[in-house]
């Protein structure tokens, strides 16, 4: 029998992952915080290979309620779908996000692309009264901060 239905039902499913603990979780005030939870979650195999993004999600307590892996780009690119990241965080029934992209080449500056972003992004959380609390790029043996350079 053909399937009928006209839509589709989207829904969020919550996994506990065993190898994460929930203190580090709890309270992510700061940038800091932020890095270490970014590089918890995040695929280091790839962290030198290829440009991914990430956005993890907040209460009002700041406690991280979901992270989700947004895209993966190539090795100096990667293309973001706001509607996904936004999507996310209203599933997760979020107050506030951080975002996170790593530069395999090793480079902390952010480009004018990552700065329209950040823009895009703030734009879209405001319309949905959703903060974002910063955007992080990571490389291996570092980080940057839009929050803490005074970008955001």
């Amino acid at each position: 029998m053909k399937n009928r239905s006209i839509a589709n039902e989207l829904r969020v499913s919550y996994h506990r992952n065993e190898k994460l603990s929930v203190e580090d979780f709890k309270t992510v005030n700061n940038s800091k915080l932020m890095e270490k939870v970014f590089r918890k979650i995040w695929n280091s195999e790839e962290l030198d290979v290829r440009e991914s993004f990430y956005a993890i999600f907040f209460n009002n307590r700041l406690d991280v309620v979901g992270y989700r892996k947004i895209a993966d780009g190539g090795l100096d690119s990667i293309m973001i779908d706001i509607r996904l990241l936004m999507s996310s965080g209203l599933l997760c029934n979020a107050l506030r996000f951080a975002v996170a992209h790593n530069h395999p080449s090793g480079t902390l500056r952010p480009s004018g692309a990552d700065k329209a972003l950040t823009r895009k992004i703030i734009e879209a959380g405001n319309i949905l009264n959703m903060e974002l609390l910063d955007h992080i790029i990571l490389t291996t043996d570092s980080y940057y901060s839009f929050r803490d350079e005074g970008d955001i």
